[in-house]
């Protein structure tokens, strides 16, 4: 029986070591999966980052959520840089209302959508969603490039508030795709060597 239990142990953390490395991403395989979207017929092309997501087991419905960068040309022609937080749970409005960095420097906030996605009869309950955007200046991303990229976003529900994180990697890819990897690394540098762990990332 031990033995049964040491080589079953084993196995799971062989499976686990697996995922780990099927899980990690170089700069180089990011700035891939940043790509250009059009938006609508007379709209300027959408830079959106790799899609990172999250899911928590909560009963019939996972809490999920859905976070990544973007660059959007508004109606007046202003370049905007942002991070997207898509929330879809269950258990009342939690009223994303504010965002800010972890510095505690608020960003310029919107409410995109409230509404609900699905509903279920059998458990007379709806699945909500949220989709707020909070603004960054391009030099909040380039300082992002060091330590990474941490958007707090306040609920008004207590306990309800969610950090969207971007690590190093992801921003420094986002960045290579947006201005060009000669504007961003220094002579001769690689975009090989720098790895992130993205657990569910959508591809």
């Amino acid at each position: 029986m031990k033995r049964l239990i040491t080589v079953l142990l084993g196995a799971c953390l062989s499976m686990a070591a697996q995922a780990d490395s099927a899980d990690v991403l170089t700069v180089k395989e990011m700035v891939e999966l940043t790509q250009y979207h059009r938006v609508g017929a007379d709209r300027d092309p959408v830079l959106r980052g790799m899609s990172i997501t999250k899911r928590i087991p909560k009963g019939w419905v996972d809490d999920v959520s859905e976070r990544y960068i973007r660059t959007i040309v508004d109606d007046e022609g202003i370049t905007r840089h942002q991070v997207l937080l898509e929330v879809r749970y269950v258990g009342g409005w939690r009223y994303y209302r504010a965002a800010s960095l972890a510095d505690g420097q608020e960003l310029a906030f919107n409410a995109e959508e409230r509404r609900f996605s699905r509903c279920s009869s059998a458990f007379l309950k709806c699945d909500q969603r949220e989709v707020v955007t909070a603004e960054l200046s391009h030099e909040q991303l380039k300082d992002a490039m060091t330590n990474g990229l941490a958007v707090y976003f306040d609920a008004k529900k207590p306990g309800r508030d969610t950090v969207a994180q971007f690590p190093p990697a992801y921003v420094l890819a986002y960045l290579i795709k947006l201005d060009g990897e000669d504007a961003v690394l220094p002579a001769g540098g690689e975009t090989e060597k720098s790895k992130i762990v993205a657990i569910n990332a959508s591809r």
